[in-house]
């Protein structure tokens, strides 16, 4: 099956409300071989238990075993993750679960199936699917008939490695928030959404932040700050990797790196008292990262640019001259890294100094965007930096081991 033909099916699929009415209705349109061809004809299960995609001929259809869903590949393995000789090949969302939400904002959740590999030579259905036999796959229920199946259902929406003309049947399923197409590189953004299936779930999928993409340049960054309780996320499951960072949010995070320090004075900004940050900020000024904006206010809802990230952690480590004399790229006597910010710029000496040391590497080539807001993922990978740097003065990274602008934004 080409390419093409993956792509095809892609967008026929994405037109259907139901995947499990999509095979019911497969199997009584047609038979019970069509559904299950390996099952049916190699075990004694009626045609009914075919039909019902179920998995175990002692399991009746009304056993989640045989509702046709894959259970999910925390629970098979452990990890949120496809397991070896498994790819995504599909995937589909489900709105108003609330399990993604930031804040008051509602987020679809995501479900991506992780589908066998074939052995080669294997033939394909008209789906994109080869036999189970031509696979690893042991179709089971996962736990007896009241838990989902694994290695069981044929089945590939095919939004994802269409470069891969043919999988077997899934082996489980990875939940998530963060879009497929970010989670996984080979899929596109054709939708596919199923609501009935929004709240399959397992107590796995609830073991650390659901919104990290598994290769994304901040996933260590933000799992040291949860370790070190500088941040907590927006909840147990959301940490809203791409949510802008508030004046309030980075003077949270400084104090907490810090050991939450107290404050001599109280009242340093007239826009602060009362609130649970308070502290937080007042230390900022008395450890002088902050003067605020004017006439005593902070403004603490008011968002973080990257010039004002670097210029609180150059501050924080008592507002160091670049080295001058560090070879390029890092120095020399008239070198500076980029082209976007002014000579006259604040944040000029910061941005400086945060580049030679390592904290930033900036957004583009000789681009360090200083005005644009920056986010919750590239603030704790500063402040990740920044503490690498402080437990090892000499742990700048030299140009071969740095991170490139294009995989690392911050």
């Amino acid at each position: 099956m080409s390419r093409t033909v993956v792509k095809a099916l892609s967008r026929v699929v994405a037109h259907r409300t139901s995947r499990r009415g999509f095979l019911a209705r497969s199997a009584f349109g047609a038979t019970a071989l069509a559904v299950a061809p390996v099952a049916f004809a190699t075990r004694p299960i009626s045609a009914q238990a075919a039909i019902c995609l179920c998995a175990d001929s002692s399991c009746g259809c009304g056993d989640l075993c045989c509702d046709g869903f894959s259970d999910f590949c925390c629970k098979l393995t452990g990890e949120n993750l496809c397991p070896p000789n498994t790819v995504v090949a599909g995937w589909w969302k489900a709105d108003g679960t609330g399990f993604c939400d930031v804040g008051d904002s509602p987020r679809p959740r995501y479900y991506l199936d992780c589908n066998h590999l074939c052995d080669d030579g294997c033939g394909c259905n008209w789906a994109g699917v080869c036999s189970s036999s031509c696979t690893t796959a042991d179709c089971r229920c996962l736990e007896g008939c009241d838990s989902r199946s694994v290695d069981c259902t044929r089945f590939r929406y095919g939004q994802c490695n269409q470069d891969i003309a043919c999988v077997g049947p899934i082996a489980c399923r990875i939940v998530t928030c963060v879009p497929p197409w970010l989670w996984d590189g080979s899929c596109d953004e054709t939708p596919a959404t199923d609501n009935s299936t929004g709240f399959h779930d397992r107590p796995c999928l609830h073991d650390g932040f659901t919104d990290l993409a598994p290769n994304a340049y901040y996933v260590e960054a933000v799992e040291w700050a949860y370790k070190q309780g500088i941040t907590t996320g927006y909840s147990s499951d959301i940490f809203g990797p791409q949510e802008p960072v508030l004046r309030w949010h980075a003077a949270a995070f400084l104090w907490r790196y810090q050991g939450e320090p107290e404050p001599l004075v109280s009242a340093h900004f007239k826009d602060i008292p009362g609130y649970w940050y308070a502290p937080a900020v007042n230390w900022m000024v008395e450890a002088g990262i902050t003067t605020g904006t004017e006439d005593r206010l902070f403004e603490p809802d008011a968002p973080v640019t990257r010039g004002q990230a670097v210029t609180f952690l150059w501050r924080m480590r008592g507002r160091p001259t670049p080295e001058l004399s560090a070879p390029p790229p890092f120095g020399g006597a008239d070198y500076f890294p980029f082209d976007d910010v002014d000579v006259n710029a604040y944040y000029r000496e910061a941005a400086h100094w945060a580049f030679q040391v390592g904290i930033t590497r900036g957004v583009g080539e000789r681009e360090f965007g200083g005005e644009r807001n920056v986010d919750r993922a590239e603030t704790v990978t500063f402040l990740h930096r920044y503490d690498m740097l402080s437990n090892d003065p000499n742990s700048a990274p030299d140009q071969d081991s740095a991170d490139s602008d294009s995989e690392v934004p911050a």
